[in-house]
């Protein structure tokens, strides 16, 4: 099926998704449920028809994202294309230039793929792959992730490892901030006046490292118009020693991001599944 939707013209690509999104989004789901939980928690000052409708609209834009990623993976050169301007990329360039590992922190936000395509194409681009298990998918998203010359690590000990030698020798690394990781590797840290479960992986190896963090998202234009990049750098507190303090400095840098645009975010993602030891998951 995602072969298929890449064959698709990007207009016709655009055009399914959008209908498509519009029925997903009329009908009672538990995307639709889920996402109007969380933005309850998270934007407690809009009414509830402002959320209802925000959450309509994030659904919409979650089906154009999966049906131009199956486009993407297919025939990458085809999302480059489609990047019409970069908004902060000074401050990104002047990081590689003075030879500072850089890492990019990309939430569920926007297009995701084509900004690593855009990354990988104009910088040495490592990052870690988790393999989905089916192994038809999971070529078909190396296929278009490496097409730019990117270098995959798993997600093991052994891969985290060789992504810290290269970034230590100057690599740029790019990270999904806002996954809820297991159970061994996060702690809680306040994301939107509410306790999320945080991978530490990020200020880890921030910390380890060095790394310049930079915030990053490919904003989803209107109609077929494609896509603008939008840099932004962290808070400096990602880098402080003391792992609270600097997971909850992360996750207020996530904030500012998704607030630039917050009807391209993925609301349908529990992010508060994992509370805290005696409290209650909000779904």
């Amino acid at each position: 099926m995602l072969r298929l939707i890449g064959c698709l013209p990007f207009v016709v690509n655009r055009w399914l998704a959008t209908f498509i999104g519009h029925l997903v989004a009329a009908f009672p789901s538990e995307a639709r449920r889920v996402s109007e939980i969380n933005l309850g928690l998270c934007y407690p000052e809009l009414s509830p028809v402002e959320r209802r409708r925000l959450a309509r609209q994030s659904l919409v834009e979650s089906i154009k994202n999966t049906f131009e990623i199956a486009l993407f993976w297919s025939r990458p050169n085809s999302g480059m294309q489609r990047i019409q301007s970069v908004d902060g990329g000074e401050a990104l360039q002047a990081a590689v230039d003075a030879g500072q590992p850089v890492m990019i922190l990309a939430p569920h936000l926007g297009c995701w793929e084509v900004l690593n395509f855009w990354l990988a194409d104009h910088y040495d681009l490592h990052v870690m792959f988790a393999p989905s298990g089916l192994p038809e998918v999971d070529n078909l998203v190396r296929e278009g992730r490496e097409h730019f010359g990117s270098t995959m690590y798993p997600t093991t000990a052994r891969g985290v490892a060789g992504l810290v030698r290269a970034m230590r020798k100057g690599a740029m690394t790019a990270i999904l901030p806002d996954q809820v990781p297991d159970r061994r590797s996060g702690r809680h840290a306040d994301f939107y006046g509410h306790s999320a479960y945080t991978g530490t992986l990020a200020c880890k190896l921030i910390q380890q490292t060095g790394a310049r963090p930079f915030m990053a998202w490919a904003q989803r234009l209107p109609g077929t118009q494609g896509f603008e990049l939008r840099f932004r750098p962290a808070e400096e507190s990602i880098a402080d020693a003391d792992l609270d303090a600097s997971l909850s400095a992360l996750n207020r840098s996530i904030e500012a991001l998704i607030n630039e645009g917050p009807e391209q975010y993925l609301w349908s993602y529990k992010r508060f599944r994992r509370p805290p030891e005696g409290k209650r998951a909000p779904y």
